[in-house]
């Protein structure tokens, strides 16, 4: 079983829709897929299809407290064959504040693979505890970072998090293992160069960009993943290229 985890500490950074597609592709390759939503405002929850009239008997909140097991609060999603969902609410402002939760998913996930070959988490544009969370469970830590001086200044803040209250002791050598450039338009200087500047910086681990698209907002609404509400667009195969050795990578790792 790999554990991903999308990070970034900035809102609109694509996190969500990048969440969504790692989940649609292992699903699409035959693996089942447990997506964990741990923003409160629920967008990868919605994305996959779940709605306020869909029946829930527990939430991601309740499994990161204990009082819920994963199998008790997994959604199937009714747009995604092969995933199910632990949503996200508004319950996980409040467990911000339970230092227990920080190793939570890290000792909690791995009894999980019976039921689960991957797990995806897609985390909010904060890192307090619940990201934290995320990141000392995963086994690949992606960067999904929107072709904008905004989001690649956050990069040196989650770098210094991962290496300050992550690798030393709760996940040892935790890194940035993947980054996905966003909204990308090769016309545009400044995305060529945040592209050219990532690649200097995090050299063999920056995928092919990802273009912007209108379909992901029109995705969103649907409540489903760009590459199934519009397959064959250029930005389905652009998410395509760019998950290939991502995923392709934690498989062979986990089998080898």
């Amino acid at each position: 079983m790999t554990v991903y985890a999308i990070a970034l500490s900035k809102g609109g950074s694509t996190k969500t829709t990048t969440a969504a597609e790692v989940a649609a592709s292992l699903a699409a390759a035959g693996r089942r897929v447990l997506a964990i939503d741990l923003d409160q405002q629920g967008n990868l929850t919605t994305r996959l299809g779940i709605t306020e009239d869909t029946e829930i008997s527990a939430v991601a909140a309740d499994v990161l407290t204990g009082d819920a097991s994963a199998a008790e609060a997994a959604i199937a999603s009714p747009n995604v064959p092969g995933v199910d969902v632990l949503a996200g609410t508004h319950d996980l402002e409040d467990i911000e504040r339970n230092p227990e939760v920080i190793s939570a998913l890290r000792d909690y996930l791995p009894t999980l693979a019976n039921q689960w070959d991957d797990i995806v988490i897609d985390t909010p544009p904060a890192l307090g505890l619940v990201t934290l969370s995320a990141l000392a469970a995963a086994d690949v830590v992606i960067a999904a970072v929107a072709c904008e001086t905004e989001a690649y200044d956050q990069l040196p803040r989650l770098e210094k998090v991962i290496e300050n209250r992550i690798a030393k002791r709760l996940r040892p050598g935790q890194q940035i293992h993947w980054l996905i450039p966003t909204r990308y338009d090769v016309r545009r200087l400044l995305d060529r160069e945040i592209v050219e500047q990532l690649q200097a910086r995090y050299p063999g681990r920056v995928t092919s960009p990802v273009r912007e698209a209108v379909a992901v907002r029109d995705a969103y609404t649907a409540g489903m993943p760009v590459s199934v509400y519009a397959p064959g667009t250029p930005i389905v195969e652009d998410y395509a290229a760019a998950l290939a050795p991502v995923i392709k990578t934690s498989v062979t790792v986990q089998t080898s």
